[in-house]
């Protein structure tokens, strides 16, 4: 008799409860020996930061048929797009030389979901002077840390000129993944006019990039 094995991803991961993933391991046939194999980790998330690190083997006892490789999920802060684990059967470091891996089937995937989310919000910190002068300062504010850049395209508005009051703004600002604050810089220009306080608001458009 001969037998081969296959893995097939049976449960997805979700950061909500948290929820472990799962692999099952499949032996087409029983066998009177242990079938220990070892196996490999890929895919999008993280171990040790997404789910706590697999082994690397999975033995599937005389006489069974099947054998789970189970993921435990980490619930953590950060907000992330669902992420991947891939599981590949390596070789079979033991068991009986009639028994392989089956290629078409010999690895697989599941997903892990994020349960985080966050607001981006904007506050104006630092008015300016032309007296020195002092920048004018925006504060921007996501209520979590992102895996990845938040980048957020902006407005400017109020009573003061750009180019003449203070030098042009870029029109885009980005968190850095890991990041909660980032901010806007407002270059005042001490010009030889005599005006009235003037204004600069800015107003967050839309996230361009970002989870």
């Amino acid at each position: 008799d001969s037998a081969t094995v296959s893995i097939a991803g049976t449960t997805n991961g979700d950061e909500a409860g948290p929820v472990n993933g799962l692999f099952t391991v499949t032996q087409t046939a029983a066998s009177s020996t242990d079938t220990v194999l070892s196996y490999s980790v890929t895919g999008t998330s993280s171990s040790g930061d997404d789910f706590t690190a697999l082994s690397g083997t999975v033995t599937i006892s005389a006489g069974d048929t099947t054998a789970t490789i189970s993921v435990p999920v980490i619930d953590d802060s950060l907000v992330e797009a669902t992420e991947t684990v891939v599981v590949t059967l390596d070789s079979i470091t033991s068991g009986d030389p009639q028994i392989t891996i089956d290629g078409a089937n010999d690895d697989d995937s599941i997903d892990i979901t994020d349960n985080d989310s966050a607001t981006v919000s904007i506050a104006g910190t630092t008015n300016g002077d032309e007296a020195g002068p002092v920048n004018g300062l925006f504060t921007v504010t996501q209520t979590a840390a992102s895996s990845t850049d938040t980048v957020l395209s902006y407005s400017v508005t109020g009573t003061s000129s750009s180019g003449d009051d203070f030098t042009a703004l870029s029109g885009t600002v980005t968190f850095a993944a890991g990041d909660t604050t980032a901010t806007i810089s407002v270059p005042v220009i001490d010009d030889s006019l005599v005006e009235a306080t003037e204004t600069v608001v800015v107003t967050l458009d839309s996230i361009t990039s970002g989870d």
